[in-house]
């Protein structure tokens, strides 16, 4: 019997990484190549058919492709169709993904956002069991934030439920990609480190800013940042899990211990603090590649080991 695959994809700011997905989560034909070589003209739907078009006739896969799942670092309608806005992503903006893609290439075709699959593929590896509440909060560029109520994704009204990255900070002018001013993503994310590099620490490189600096206090409040905006989502919701994790939480020396410590203190006493389940997370290169899976598994009847 022919192995099936579900066609992953993570399409990121500079990164777009694809591959075909088994149902026991193993990946072939995997694929990282610069998002600019993919989307290389202002049709991005244009672009990512023709990519996938050629992905597709691959001989190691022609014909035993069931699904595409597709994750977007943007806020993605209730329906999971149309890709809203992308607040670093300028050209990505109601886009009707799925339609169009079902349309041109004849297999079914879902999206979410990036950081659902993130969580996904985190919930699979850390063997997480069933729980009421699951969140998981990504700190890469800017801030990834997804929530599971029983297992399902919670959308909100509009699909964009969780954007913990766009609460406000009194005080800051800093203009944000989603049209607000003085969002947390910018002062806590990534974006964050770069604009230091480029304006403070000038003869530093990116990846080695905790090494070097790793112990001022402009970087130790970074991390508290990054501390009470974990430490909010666990004071609403009081999860059973809470998972931590991204590109920043990864960097070479960064202080996980003080994020740790932070976050305790940010957290109402005596619950949820005394309770908490805080995980951090490794990052891995086909993290959302692998945890498109899922998102294809709860609507086609695929095996799953």
């Amino acid at each position: 019997m022919k192995e099936e695959y579900i066609i992953g994809i993570d399409i990121g700011g500079t990164h777009f990484r694809i591959g075909a997905v088994t149902g026991a989560h193993h990946v072939k034909c995997f694929r990282k190549v610069k998002a600019d070589t993919v989307l290389v003209t202002d049709d991005v739907l244009a672009d990512l058919k023709r990519y996938l078009a050629d992905y597709m006739s691959l001989p190691e896969l022609k014909g035993n492709i069931r699904a595409i799942a597709i994750g977007f670092p943007a806020t993605v309608d209730r329906a999971r169709k149309v890709v809203l806005q992308a607040p670093n992503l300028s050209y990505m903006e109601n886009l009707p993904v799925v339609d169009y893609l079902q349309e041109h290439l004849g297999i079914p075709v879902f999206i979410e956002r990036d950081v659902c699959m993130t969580l996904f593929y985190d919930m699979h590896t850390y063997q997480i069991p069933e729980c009421e509440i699951l969140a998981g909060c990504y700190f890469g560029t800017g801030i990834g934030n997804a929530i599971c109520i029983n297992g399902r994704p919670l959308l909100g009204r509009d699909g964009a439920a969780g954007e913990l990255g766009h609460i406000a900070v009194p005080g800051s002018q800093e203009k944000c990609g989603c049209g607000l001013v003085g969002c947390m993503e910018n002062l806590a994310g990534g974006k964050y480190l770069s604009r230091l590099c480029r304006e403070v620490y000038t003869h530093t490189e990116i990846g080695d800013i905790f090494t070097e600096h790793g112990e001022e206090q402009l970087l130790r409040d970074f991390v508290d940042r990054i501390a009470i905006t974990v430490a909010a989502e666990i004071n609403i919701l009081n999860p059973d899990y809470m998972i931590v994790g991204g590109g920043v939480i990864n960097m070479k020396d960064f202080p996980k211990d003080l994020l740790v410590k932070k976050i305790h203190e940010h957290t109402r006493k005596p619950y949820p603090e005394q309770s908490l389940n805080l995980l951090l997370a490794e990052d891995e290169e086909m993290k959302s590649v692998i945890g498109a899976a899922p998102v294809s598994y709860t609507h086609l009847t695929l095996p799953t080991t």
